[in-house]
């Protein structure tokens, strides 16, 4: 049986992309599956899955769906696509997802490929792709590709021809390759978060558990890294947290920076929740890191470095760090399962020791000091000597972690 690919696309504006989109598929000797999002009074041309079938898949005649506004009916087509490509990858009639567009059929495509599994192949080609668009409201928290598509998609020409032909290529070749949904193996899997002011540390954890039959992933904390990471536990990937990075929580403090991500709020919340195996630290916790020309206020107060052309490395002071640490507090104050906070005795990050640009160790000893003062039983505090962005402080975090993980297997063989 041919692997098939989903083209989603509005068949009545797009119906000749549409049109030479089945083609290059089809040339690959793959199926192409046309589903039409067309929302315009006009009619639409080579459908296969009718824009009627879609909204039927959110209970909803079409026909209910015609006094309503370009806006509204947008907004239900995004949800009723969804759970259309939803069924049909459950149905294995959706081996992979490609579409071309503006902004209106990238809005209700990638909704779609986001409800997929990682791993899944998605495309999309989009005038979206440009200017100063944000990243995040295309390709969310998922692994899609996302090709620029240079100029609008107003016809076949010289340039949207090859635009298409070549995202096609790409749906296709991840297709015929085999690509699938993300699948766990035997071995046991931790997470560790870092960032470049704390790789040294975690690339020699990393190192150090794998040595030891772990396979360990990083996840860059800036914005999306650290939720990504809770839902893969959430959902069964990770047996182990080892959390070297929490600076996503400072930027949720600040509201903004460039580490800055709308769902920083479920950070040390939704593995908790899921009693994964957890060993945190407060790396990254003492800075924010701001564009030029978007410092925060009280800048008097601040030390700062350039991290590159466009991007500070700002110093928290201590009330912030106080605040910070005590939102870190009240996450792990839901605790309910052994978990273990490590405490570098000199520095979160580097760049932090002494005569360098972000020492203050008055900042450092008021977040320490206030994440000292936990009183939930069931997190052990430990201090280890040294900066947290060391290889030797790295590898005594991964033995932590090691320990961990095989006292949370010892509990589980003990209850059952």
């Amino acid at each position: 049986m041919k692997k098939t690919i989903v083209i989603v696309c509005s068949c009545d504006t797009k119906y000749r992309e549409a049109a030479f989109i089945r083609e290059r598929v089809e040339a690959e000797g793959l199926q192409a599956l046309v589903v039409d999002v067309a929302t315009g009074p006009g009619p639409s041309y080579g459908y296969d899955i009718p824009r009627e079938e879609v909204a039927e898949a959110a209970g909803t005649r079409w026909e209910e769906l015609e006094g309503k506004t370009k806006g509204e009916k947008i907004a239900f087509m995004r949800g009723a696509v969804t759970l259309l490509v939803s069924r049909l990858y459950r149905e294995g009639q959706l081996d992979g997802i490609l579409a071309v567009g503006g902004l209106q059929n990238t809005e209700m495509a990638t909704e779609a490929m986001r409800s997929l599994p990682i791993g899944v192949p998605k495309v999309m080609a989009t005038t979206v792709a440009c200017g100063r668009k944000k990243f995040e409201d295309v390709v969310g928290e998922k692994d899609l590709v996302v090709i620029p598509s240079i100029c609008d998609f107003t016809g076949l020409n010289m340039v949207t021809e090859r635009i298409i032909a070549n995202a096609c290529s790409c749906c296709a070749g991840m297709v015929k390759a085999g690509a699938c949904a993300l699948e766990k193996g035997e071995k046991p899997v931790v997470a560790v978060t870092l960032m470049g002011i704390t790789n040294t540390g975690a690339c020699a954890a990393i190192d150090y558990l794998e040595e030891h039959g772990v396979q360990a992933i990083g996840f860059h904390s800036t914005g999306a890294g650290g939720p990504i990471m809770e839902d893969l536990a959430g959902a069964g990937f990770i047996d182990g947290i080892l959390d070297m990075s929490l600076h996503e929580i400072t930027s949720g403090y600040f509201g903004g920076g460039f580490s800055y991500g709308p769902r920083s709020e479920i950070r040390l919340t939704q593995a908790v929740r899921n009693r994964v195996p957890l060993v945190v630290t407060p790396g990254g916790l003492d800075f924010v890191d701001f564009a030029l020309g978007e410092f925060p206020d009280r800048m008097d107060e601040r030390v700062y470095m350039m991290h590159n052309h466009k991007m500070a490395h700002i110093k928290i002071l201590p009330d912030e760090a106080r605040s910070i640490a005590r939102e870190v507090k009240d996450r792990l104050a839901a605790v309910d399962y052994p978990v273990r906070l490590l405490l570098p005795t000199e520095g979160m990050r580097g760049n932090t020791g002494p005569g360098e640009e972000l020492y203050q160790p008055e900042v450092d000893a008021a977040l320490l000091g206030e994440l000292k003062m936990l009183k939930n039983p069931w997190v052990q505090i430990k201090e280890i000597s040294g900066n947290l962005n060391t290889e030797s402080w790295g590898r005594e975090a991964a033995r932590e972690m090691l320990e961990e993980l095989k006292e949370a297997k010892a509990r589980t063989e003990v209850n059952r």
